[in-house]
């Protein structure tokens, strides 16, 4: 199981898939969130950049990892994009920078 938060405050929607719970974080926003099923492709790995997720049609709480684009489309899933996949909120915060790095401050 997985929890998910779609994270809509920077306009475009991004599917967030973490492992534990985000309600139970100080730093969590108050976004909904579903339990939903989460199913990774063999081996157990974490599902990397190239990797694409799916949506099952028949059940839209039911997600699947596939080795592309192309493998969602084969199986008749429905592509998620953008999106994350990972332990906690806060790893999440810390990746997803919507607005860019920070400018870093030379000093003379």
């Amino acid at each position: 199981m997985h929890f998910l938060v779609i994270d809509d405050r920077y306009g475009t929607p991004i599917y967030v898939f973490l492992e534990l719970d985000p309600r139970e974080m100080t730093a969590y926003p108050g976004l909904t969130v579903r339990e939903v099923t989460l199913e990774t492709p063999e081996p157990a790995a974490a599902l990397g950049r190239r990797s694409a997720i799916g949506r099952d049609p028949q059940q839209l709480d039911h997600f699947r990892g596939f080795g592309s684009d192309g493998a969602v489309a084969g199986a008749g899933y429905i592509l998620i994009e953008p999106r994350y996949v990972g332990p906690s909120w806060e790893a999440y915060s810390h990746v997803f920078r919507p607005h860019g790095e920070k400018p870093v401050k030379w000093s003379r």
